[in-house]
């Protein structure tokens, strides 16, 4: 069962986070309980969302963009992308040593648009 699940992976999640199972655990021992947690990770994934909400944090409190519980997740992320630091300046630092050389700039300025004859 789930409660099952999420108790194994807080104790594999201890183990593999604190030191003080060094000397208790052989290396053998500790490298399974690393599989072993990603293994119940996956098992416990489906359930992830059901889990935080089972908490009842709003969503001011995870600061979370795209785990809204109105369903409002474009408007939020649009919103973020209006707030962050990345996006104060057009274009942004760096876009014209680092993105611009790898842009094939006449394909974007086609758009979504395949060209009708070959250049070939």
């Amino acid at each position: 069962d789930v409660m099952s699940q999420l108790c194994a992976v807080f104790g594999l999640a201890h183990i593999r986070d604190q030191g003080d199972w060094v000397g208790v655990l052989d290396v053998k021992a500790l490298k399974m309980s690393h599989e072993a947690l990603s293994q119940m990770l996956g098992q416990l994934r489906p359930n992830a969302v059901a889990l935080v909400d089972a908490f009842d944090f709003p969503d001011r409190v995870l600061n979370s963009t795209i785990g809204r519980f109105d369903g409002k997740v474009y408007e939020a992320l649009y919103e973020a992308a209006q707030r962050s630091a990345f996006n104060k300046h057009d274009p942004f630092e760096g876009y014209e040593d680092v993105l611009r050389p790898h842009l094939d700039l006449e394909f974007l300025k086609r758009g979504n648009v395949v060209p009708t004859a070959s250049k070939l």
